[in-house]
């Protein structure tokens, strides 16, 4: 989180916000704090619940907004995703004004179980892989019905990012001026891409391991925060991608076997519920390389140099050599899932 954000967050924040949705307002456990401030909270029957606080140096009170409505409309759908709660006022949302600024503040349902672990092959199988793919194809499916509330504010398109994708050129240390080619190819092909709603729509964007838990064979996808209007293919990507950046093998003979078990399974479920042509599959490798583009300039801009670790370096290494060959993060033959 910056510096400046972390100014303005106090406990007494925190506080009067579980007050307002009826938490408890002590024995916080922290999650995360990298874009949000998010917690764990117990409701005072001592039921688990997530509680988010949103600076608008990230989203407005309007965009986190229309984060909670879409959530809405897909449990309405039917769709088993973790569930929004009002506050004791009967909002959504509960918006605190902190000098020139302001936090929103909303809360979730806890998803049971944990995040699978790619070690165990008890878990970490085709059927795991059907069921995530499955999953999303129901999210797709649904959003092809959403439409947003007349005069709300709406969620971004692909595109909207105009800090980091307009200005991409102040996130490129020297000598990596490639990532600006790189980012202008993948934007060009997409921008020649049709929209409809059978292809485009309101989705996720970020549907890998860190964003749904497991539990007996139910996986209950979580973090809409990037939701955004793009392209379905799309998630079909980034789950391929950080399955290859966080659990393949290093050897390229067997990671690209291991990529093939993956996406077949995951395209066999996702094609049980929403029938993607499949000859968007084509279009993977330019989602994924400009998903590193992203990553390198997201990277840059939150994470100063010094405060990188090996770990870390060398992720943004691997991703520098494949932005500088222009190939992704794996080659797989897409034609071969038609």
């Amino acid at each position: 989180m910056e510096k400046e954000v972390e100014r303005l967050f106090s406990q007494e924040l925190l506080k009067e916000a579980a007050r307002r949705f009826g938490l408890a307002d002590h024995d916080f456990r922290k999650l995360g704090d990298f874009e949000n401030y998010v917690y764990e909270a117990m409701d005072h029957d001592g039921i688990a619940k997530i509680l988010r606080l949103t600076h608008s140096s990230h989203r407005s009170a309007g965009e986190v907004a229309a984060e909670l409505d879409y959530i809405s409309h897909l449990v309405a759908a039917g769709v088993d995703i973790p569930a929004c709660y009002p506050s004791k006022a009967g909002r959504l949302t509960e918006v605190f004004t902190v000098e020139d600024s302001e936090f929103t503040v909303c809360l979730f349902e806890k998803a049971g179980g944990k995040s699978p672990d790619s070690r165990d092959p008890e878990v970490w199988n085709g059927d795991l892989f059907r069921e995530w793919g499955r999953v999303t194809g129901a999210m797709h499916q649904a959003t092809k019905k959403y439409q947003a509330p007349e005069g709300a504010v709406k969620r971004p398109d692909w595109d909207d990012d105009t800090d980091l994708l307009g200005h991409a050129d102040r996130y490129v240390e020297k000598g990596d001026e490639y990532v600006l080619d790189r980012l202008t190819e993948a934007m060009g092909r997409m921008r020649q891409l049709p929209i409809n709603r059978d292809v485009y729509g309101l989705i996720h964007t970020d549907i890998h391991m860190g964003n749904f838990f497991v539990e007996n064979g139910r996986l209950r996808v979580f973090d809409f925060d990037d939701s955004a209007y793009n392209w379905f293919v799309h998630d079909l990507a980034i789950p391929l991608y950080y399955t290859m950046a966080w659990t393949a093998p290093e050897e390229e003979a067997e990671r690209k076997a291991y990529a093939d078990g993956f996406f077949r399974s995951f395209w066999e479920g996702y094609r049980q519920v929403n029938p993607l042509p499949a000859e968007w599959l084509e279009e993977i490798p330019a989602f994924l390389i400009l998903r590193d583009v992203c990553l390198y300039l997201v990277l840059n801009m939150k994470v100063e140099p010094e405060k990188r670790d090996d770990g870390l370096i060398r992720f943004i290494n691997s991703i520098k050599d494949r932005l500088s060959r222009n190939v992704p993060i794996v080659e797989l033959d897409f034609s071969a899932y038609r």
